[in-house]
């Protein structure tokens, strides 16, 4: 092997190897947030109960995506249900884009294009990034392969390479369907080269892309065509001008608008690097130029391959951009992932093609050490150039650790699973109970972050301001998120009812450097009697038709209007609800019967309840103003919701009697 190709190959090794490196190294320092959560969960469910669903997650513009990233996630689930599965699955696919970039490169311009090009892919931070996520969108992977065989079926007259064409574009398509700018690209190959096209071929292709979408088609048909309602809407929208598809586009290239994944820390995160930020702006530049190279070279140079490769090239780039510059809604940096590695390609070919002109004129003149000068200016252009966009890629992730709740990047998956780890050992053979502000997984974050990581230990969820469910299983451990701590005027359940509690013992925590971090308490073999010992009973318990029983109330022995009257109020589970969901309702009544003030709210879904629970729920009635003094009635209540229909107090053979129950009364004084 000449040297200079040894060369070549060592350094295309080391490429590869720090492309990798700086995907895979810290692989919990990623995004982690209700996306990427669901994606998770919903793998989980394909992986190991069954679930095969005929569309995926649904997008911003109301259009359900093909599920094809849900069966993805799924097999590394299946192996390891702990989502850094996902993760790390993710970053090795993503990172074959890298050798996948050369290969393609390689044969559409050149070896030594190609690894500046695939130099410049392996070290951009927003490709890194985007390679880490678990929400997959077009993986460069398959957009590459897709490019790769449009190559082989248009340059070498290879069928099948078009029938894998048509099946990497449904691919990618299953995927996101941001994939959809890239059926044009597909069309205007066909348009163009028809003659030379097998159609055989290009007809078992339509077959096998229309055969692996249409489940989806199936489904949407069966839903009264509401995602092929919304696409042709936001097809036909009206829309306006914008220059975004374009500065999106430039913005992949490297680092430029990379600081706003630190949030309000953005400006702090771009002074704690060398002042190198022009970069973006020459690599831009330098793409712009490789456009222009790539429009002269489709046209005029001297063989049929090389200006095929060069037209492929720039449809690769052009389409996805010229499809958005009038766009129906808000265009986003990730719907060009699909151009990686395109970008690099055309500046590699650009470059190269500009170095060559300019040595070759200095050998002409004979300047040989001019030469050796400019290759070695070359070379510390490139580790400096490359070096910083490394820097900016590991100041990102010290940026994580030091400040994980104050970025773009929500709080990373290391202290949520770290979190969720620690729960489950302490919660080993009982139940974990998550108190936060927000209760539904796939509609909320924390519950959805939580439903994934928590995958295979008994879990609920409730709003730790309102309420403190208590299952009947030990041990249960109490898992306190940021959000409900960093605001203790709303955490009185944690602060006052919880930690009080004898039998409650605080356990470790997750601190976070710039919040409060995760706290969990344990509850070990304690006389549940403690949660309502100090409250006024109830009588023996006032059954509803749905298997609740109101046990005991807490309320003031007085109040003045204006005050926030606290009430608290215990219950519990006699029998599973059924279907339905619950809100409960706490009222306060003149004389007369007439409401003056109340608070409702559900506070522990009902989708989680399980007979034995015991639960207190915290009511805040604020009492108007000009509220008269005199003696109040306190009543309290459920309702079917959102239906708004009463559920009744029965008696011991499951008549109605009443409508609520009478909590008290509350002597009231006139505002001072």
């Amino acid at each position: 092997m000449p040297i200079r190709l040894r060369r070549h190959h060592v350094l295309l090794l080391g490429v590869l190897i720090l492309g990798l490196a700086l995907r895979l190294a810290q692989p919990t320092l990623v995004e982690f947030k209700r996306d990427e959560a669901t994606i998770s969960r919903l793998g989980q469910a394909i992986a190991y109960e069954g679930y095969r669903p005929a569309v995926g997650m649904g997008s911003s513009l109301g259009i359900d995506n093909l599920p094809l990233t849900l069966y993805l996630m799924a097999l590394p689930l299946r192996a390891w249900s702990d989502p850094l599965s996902a993760v790390v699955f993710t970053i090795l696919l993503n990172s074959l884009a890298l050798p996948a970039c050369y290969l393609l490169g390689k044969a559409l311009i050149g070896r030594r294009a190609t690894l500046l090009a695939t130099l410049l892919f392996a070290v951009s931070p927003w490709a890194v990034l985007y390679a880490r996520k678990i929400w997959a969108r077009t993986l460069p992977l398959m957009t590459t392969i897709f490019i790769g065989t449009l190559w082989l079926s248009v340059a070498h007259k290879k069928p099948w390479a078009l029938v894998a064409s048509f099946g990497t574009l449904a691919a990618l398509l299953g995927l996101q369907l941001e994939a959809l700018a890239l059926v044009p690209v597909l069309g205007l190959v066909v348009v163009r080269y028809h003659r030379e096209l097998s159609w055989r071929a290009l007809l078992l292709g339509l077959l096998v892309l229309v055969g692996l979408l249409t489940p989806y088609v199936l489904h949407d048909a069966r839903h009264g065509w509401q995602n092929a309602r919304g696409l042709i809407g936001y097809a036909g929208g009206e829309g306006a001008f914008s220059a975004d598809a374009v500065r999106h586009s430039l913005a992949l290239l490297g680092s430029q608008g990379i600081d706003g994944m630190a949030g309000s820390l953005f400006a702090q995160f771009r002074d704690s690097l060398p002042p190198f930020w022009w970069l973006n702006g020459l690599l831009s530049l330098l793409l712009v130029g490789g456009m222009s190279y790539a429009l002269h070279q489709a046209f005029r140079a001297p063989t049929s391959d090389r200006r095929r490769a060069f037209a492929l090239l720039l449809l690769w780039m052009a389409v996805p951009i010229a499809l958005q510059l009038r766009p129906s809604s808000p265009t986003q940096q990730h719907y060009f992932v699909m151009h990686y590695p395109a970008q690099f390609l055309l500046i590699g070919a650009f470059v190269v093609a500009l170095w060559d002109r300019v040595i070759g004129g200095i050998q002409r003149l004979g300047r040989e050490r001019l030469i050796t000068a400019a290759h070695g200016a070359a070379a510390v252009a490139l580790i400096v150039g490359c070096g910083w966009q490394v820097m900016v890629t590991y100041q990102l992730r010290t940026t994580m650790i030091t400040h994980p709740s104050t970025g773009g990047y929500g709080i990373p998956l290391r202290y949520r699973r770290s979190a969720a780890l620690q729960a489950r050992d302490l919660a080993s053979g009982g139940e974990i109970v998550v108190l936060s502000r927000e209760t539904a997984p796939y509609l909320a974050e924390t519950p959805t972050v939580f439903a994934a990581l928590l995958y295979g230990t008994p879990y609920r969820f409730a709003d730790g301001r309102m309420v403190l469910p208590l299952p009947d299983r030990e041990p249960i451990v109490f898992l306190v998120t940021p959000d409900l701590l960093s605001s203790p005027s709303e955490a009185t359940v944690v602060a006052e009812r919880l930690g009080a509690l004898p039998s409650m013992q605080p356990g470790p925590g997750i601190d976070l450097s710039d919040g409060s971090g995760y706290r969990m308490y344990v509850w070990h073999a304690g006389d549940r009697g403690q949660m309502t010992s100090e409250m006024a009973p109830l009588g023996g318990g006032v059954p509803f038709a749905n298997g609740v029983v109101f046990a005991a109330t807490e309320v003031p022995s007085g109040a003045q209007g204006g005050d926030v009257l606290e009430v608290w109020l215990a219950w519990w589970i006699r029998s599973g609800p059924g279907a339905g969901s619950y809100h409960f309702t706490v009222q306060l009544l003149d004389g007369e019967g007439r409401l003056r003030t109340q608070d409702d709210h559900a506070g522990y879904p009902s989708v989680g309840w399980e007979p034995g629970d015991v639960v207190l729920s915290r009511f805040s009635l604020t009492l108007p103003l000009d509220l008269s003094a005199g003696e109040y009635q306190l009543r309290a209540g459920m309702y079917r919701y959102p239906e708004i229909e009463t559920v009744p107090v029965v008696d011991s053979g499951g008549q109605p009697i009443d409508d609520g129950v009478t909590l008290g009364v509350l002597p009231v004084v006139a505002a001072q």
